[in-house]
């Protein structure tokens, strides 16, 4: 079973958020769109010797205006069986009542926690079991049931130790942590399951990979005050180590057997036991939470620890700000998360929307090859390397950073423009197009124009009056500068595009974009064509405007 949608209304920094969940669920999104909230909200299903009782500092209110407190607060998780089957797993007998059938879909468990604040500043906390028409299943053991669903599928907080601190040593009596012999057998069973691929390792690198999922997990886990204790007391090598646990992450992805996987699961939970503040059930299957999994991280190491997650048969949620991590990543998995003005929106690729050819030169020309532009709030699209060199000096000499203002060129040439736009527009990414007078770019408009309404035509789309961004340039006062770099006579006759393929000859279209940019920086910024100074004024308005 895994969280499949959680809804929130009027909690801490969120008004509003519905965000449905996988498997395998990577979020980002800039500052203050709700993050800490969200791990808050998730975290009230980490374990903990008491259900948790909301607060009057739970509830929302807009930003500078602490009177406006909302009165009430919602939070709904849903929770969906792993498998369509008619029979209820007999773990899962005491939620026989919870289960929602759904039409051509798993069934579902709706647990909605909620609080109202009075004028006196009292809260009253209120849980329930929701059915398929949202109303209060009643004659069930809601806490107890709470509980149980808290002790099957436990939230861990990894990169931030907050809930840890918060378990009393009785959490979950009756349910013994596991103790250094146990371990030691978690070791040996994974060995000998290891050891029976046709890639087995040897003993010693199986040693300093496990040495490195527990100077993983102690990295994760750090800030609770208390340490692991050892498993083994060799020396270990931290580089070795590390491409031990590479190894058996590559042994294990290539095992089509879920109990290696199981056992590995297992022997992450024996490690996080080993802090000796958490006690998790024997037949928990956890949901982890990985904050910022990148920091303190080494990008190569990044790359191991992702591969450790991955091997561990479990829902993770990772909230996350690199682009290295996104380029790991499949597209399907990534959430964008943009705070607009009265609710956080959650914006994921539908892939039914794209053809297979499409995912794929997306995935390779943004994810692997861009995989920060995830990130920016707006996209310049233009046709080539030659408009991405020359637009990218010219913003600058306009007083413009793109960074800062969250806004990347990407050319479409190689990719396609449909694909692009259809991405960006899933995404909540602003974007405006540029393209060529010629044919091709004719093409490119009409392309463009598909996706905006008439009214929005100027603020999608901008013709240079011209064959190309070469062309246009000659004619806008940089003639001279062609002829230079063609080392041509002052006046030859000869057409411009003889002129120019000349130049492009002698040089190349970078260097001949980065002479022109270089041109207009000793012209100064009344030489860049009014054209371009309003493609930047209007991208960078679509940018601010987003993060506004």
């Amino acid at each position: 079973m895994y969280i499949k949608h959680i809804d929130i209304s009027g909690f801490r920094g969120i008004n509003r958020l519905a965000l449905s969940l996988k498997s395998n669920s990577v979020l980002i999104g800039e500052n203050a769109w709700g993050k800490t909230s969200l791990l808050d909200a998730l975290s009230l299903l980490a374990p903990s010797d008491t259900l948790y009782q909301f607060t009057q500092n739970d509830f929302h209110f807009p930003p500078g205006d602490s009177a406006a407190k909302h009165r009430n607060l919602q939070i709904i998780f849903t929770y969906c069986q792993d498998n369509i089957s008619a029979e209820l797993p007999k773990r899962y007998v005491s939620f026989e009542k919870l289960w929602v059938p759904q039409e051509n879909d798993r069934a579902h468990i709706y647990l909605s926690l909620e609080a109202e604040l009075d004028e006196l500043g009292n809260c009253q906390t209120k849980r329930s079991f929701l059915d398929i028409n949202g109303e209060k299943i009643s004659d069930v053991k809601t806490d107890f049931l709470m509980g149980e669903l808290i002790r099957f599928h436990p939230i861990l907080r990894l990169r931030d130790a907050r809930f840890i601190n918060k378990l009393s040593p009785g959490a979950f009596s009756g349910y013994e942590s596991l103790n250094q012999q146990a371990l030691k057998q978690q070791l040996t069973i994974l060995t000998e399951r290891l050891a029976r691929e046709p890639q087995s390792l040897s003993n010693q690198e199986l040693k300093d990979g496990l040495g490195a999922m527990q100077q993983l997990l102690e990295h994760y886990l750090s800030g609770s005050g208390i340490g692991f204790k050892p498993f083994y007391t060799s020396p270990i090598n931290d580089r070795q180590a590390w491409q031990s646990l590479d190894a058996i992450n590559t042994v294990i992805s290539q095992s089509s057997s879920r109990t290696v996987r199981m056992v590995l699961l297992g022997l992450m939970i024996t490690l996080i036991e080993a802090k000796n503040n958490v006690r998790l059930d024997m037949d928990a299957s956890p949901i982890l939470v990985i904050e910022d999994p990148e920091k303190g991280l080494h990008p190569v190491n990044l790359a191991i620890a992702w591969g450790f997650f991955n091997q561990l048969p479990l829902q993770r949620i990772t909230l996350t700000n690199s682009g290295d991590l996104l380029t790991l990543t499949p597209i399907k998995y990534i959430h964008r998360l943009i705070r607009e003005s009265t609710k956080v929106t959650a914006y994921k690729i539908k892939s039914e929307k794209f053809a297979t050819d499409e995912l794929r030169r997306i995935g390779f020309h943004i994810r692997m090859n861009r995989a920060t532009s995830l990130f920016a709030r707006a996209w310049l699209l233009v046709e080539g390397e030659t408009e991405v060199w020359l637009l990218t000096e010219l913003t600058r000499l306009c007083g413009y950073n793109l960074e800062a203002e969250g806004i990347k060129i990407i050319e479409y040439a190689q990719c396609g423009l449909k694909p692009l736009i259809k991405f960006a527009q899933q995404l909540g990414i602003e974007w405006h197009v540029l393209t060529d007078g010629d044919e091709a770019g004719k093409r490119y408009s009409q392309t463009a124009l598909s996706f905006a309404p008439k009214h929005d035509e100027a603020r999608r789309l901008t013709t240079l009056p011209a064959f190309d961004m070469e062309h246009f340039m000659y004619r806008s006062g940089f003639m001279h500068v062609y002829k230079r770099v063609a080392q041509l006579p002052e006046s030859p006759h000869l057409s411009a595009r003889k002129i120019i393929d000349k130049a492009i000859h002698r040089s190349s279209k970078p260097d001949l974009a980065i002479e022109v940019a270089l041109e207009a920086e000793r012209l100064g910024i009344e030489s860049i064509p009014l054209i371009i100074r309003k493609v930047f004024a209007r991208i960078v308005g679509e940018a601010r405007g987003r993060a506004e």
